[in-house]
């Protein structure tokens, strides 16, 4: 129990409170158990940290005389933000389900510097010229009273209310209401006042107060609706789009005004995503854990699969080579013609494509097997060669057997802890005659010439510095160029590019 906005609400948190906070709030009369503790947990497995509690006239939180509430929907809104204050959590995503779509919007409106980010499951804006509900759920709605005295009453009413809410939807089975049942029978175990719970958030005064005048919401905005909804059909989720440009629609199909576990595939994904504040942010958390884990070499694994499952968009995806490889092979009228490459660290293929098409027979890896199989799949009938393969332990023949090696940003992306292993593995790659190509991030500490001061941090990248990209030359792989290139395309944005070379086997002493 937390003291909130000047009553008690009851509050459940899963996963860790250092990820980024989602916090649920379903709509009338619901408390938080219709939150699942599955999908709870599924979120909080995406390394998110979420809350879910029972709204005012629920479940264990503070009631108001029935038929007389007493509060306004600004008074949930303030509610939900008066949780982030006794939590200690400076900023959230807030997700409202049916009538608490309202109540997060307004929250967003209220304390705009609170709010992360908006997803409205099933609910509306309201607006003129919308069609109605189904004509089931007005005749059950209007015509079914539970008796408050009679627990068993009152739970068939609620099996009966999430069948109309399903509408046509086929998932609403006999497990489906078996679930329904168990969760009815425990809610009103729990519920402080079981009359106030079904009647006052239908008596609670709706208006948008002054305070939130003239304010528009300002955060992404993610859209969840069932294409069976009977209570605020699909027409209701394309007037909420346009109403808030630049959010995000995704239908659940075959769903009504619920969010079933057949719909968490695609639901929790695109809730991931929305929440995840870009990839890369996702990948400092993914690094995070797994050098906790010890693991700090396989996070891309985990990153990479990420954006397979739709949770963060797919790391590192530029569909064209990198320019300064492009620009470095144009002015070296490179050819690979009867050559042998191999591209470390491949990603999604493009500097990998890029290599054979100029000709070379090229091989190309990356410690990802989904970021190979996604490789794969971008460029059918690609030459290219793509193999899962460990950098520490590639394959026996792969040694001084490559004309071309091409190694972009993989040694940054290791921990430094690993970084002369790994430039010590890549350096064996080159054959005979053969070229090693680099590029990096550039770390200046030491070097005073830089026009760039690239502090030290926890999570990759990690930048190198000028005698690392030269520690590649060792025995008889010699450096051939290393400079501050300019990217092209954005002046004064620079990389480490490097060239080296391997002695010709047959080089007289």
């Amino acid at each position: 129990m937390v003291r909130a906005n000047g009553v008690d609400l009851c509050v459940e948190q899963f996963g860790d409170p250092a990820h980024p906070t989602i916090l649920l709030v379903h709509g009338a009369s619901a408390s938080m158990l219709w939150w699942p503790r599955e999908l709870c947990e599924r979120l909080a497995a995406g390394r998110r940290h979420v809350i879910r509690f029972d709204n005012r006239d629920t479940g264990r939180s503070t009631t108001f005389p029935v038929g007389r509430p007493g509060y306004s929907l600004a008074d949930l809104a303030d509610d939900a933000i008066g949780i982030l204050d006794a939590l200690g959590v400076e900023r959230a995503h807030l997700i409202g389900r049916s009538m608490a779509g309202g109540i997060v919007t307004l929250a967003a409106l209220l304390h705009p510097d609170r709010v992360d980010s908006l997803t409205l499951v099933s609910t509306t804006t309201g607006g003129a010229g919308l069609p109605g509900m189904a004509r089931e759920f007005i005749e059950y709605t209007s015509t079914r009273r539970p008796n408050p005295s009679d627990p068993a009453d009152v739970v068939d009413f609620i099996i009966g209310l999430m069948r109309v809410y399903a509408g046509e939807s086929p998932y609403f089975d006999e497990a489906a209401e078996a679930a329904v049942r168990a969760i009815a029978e425990q809610d009103l175990t729990r519920t402080a006042d079981i009359a106030a719970c079904l009647t006052n958030h239908f008596a609670i005064d709706l208006s948008v107060p002054d305070r939130a005048a003239g304010r528009t919401v300002d955060v992404p905005v993610l859209i969840l609706h069932g294409d069976l909804d009977p209570v605020f059909p699909p027409a209701h989720a394309l007037a909420t789009q346009q109403h808030y440009p630049g959010s995000q629609l995704v239908i659940l199909p075959r769903t009504g005004h619920d969010l079933p576990p057949q719909t968490w595939d695609v639901a929790v994904p695109a809730i991931l995503n929305h929440t995840s504040g870009g990839w890369e942010a996702e990948a400092e958390r993914i690094f995070t854990a797994a050098s906790a884990a010890g693991d700090s070499a396989g996070w891309f694994e985990t990153l990479y699969n990420a954006g397979a499952e739709g949770s963060v968009e797919l790391p590192w995806s530029r569909r064209e080579a990198h320019a300064l490889l492009v620009q470095w092979a144009t002015q070296n009228n490179v050819s690979g013609a009867g050559r042998t490459a191999l591209v470390v660290g491949c990603g999604l293929g493009a500097d990998a494509e890029f290599v054979a098409e100029l000709g070379f027979d090229t091989t190309a890896f990356d410690a990802s097997a989904t970021a190979v199989r996604i490789a794969e799949q971008r460029f059918p009938g690609t030459k290219v060669h793509y193999q899962h393969a460990d950098l520490f332990e590639p394959p026996a023949d792969w040694s001084q057997s490559f004309d071309l090696v091409v190694e972009i940003f993989t040694v940054q992306a290791l921990p430094r802890s690993l970084r002369d292993r790994a430039i010590s593995a890549i350096s064996d790659f080159v054959a005979p005659d053969g070229t090693l190509f680099v590029v990096y991030a550039i770390e200046d500490n030491d070097d005073s010439d830089s026009d760039t001061d690239t502090p030290t941090t926890d999570t990759p990248p990690w930048p190198l510095t000028r005698a690392e990209v030269e520690s590649f030359a060792d025995g008889d792989l010699t450096l051939v160029t290393l400079e501050k290139a300019e990217f092209p395309g954005r002046p004064g944005e620079h990389r480490w590019r490097g060239e080296f070379r391997r002695l010709p086997a047959d080089l007289p002493l």
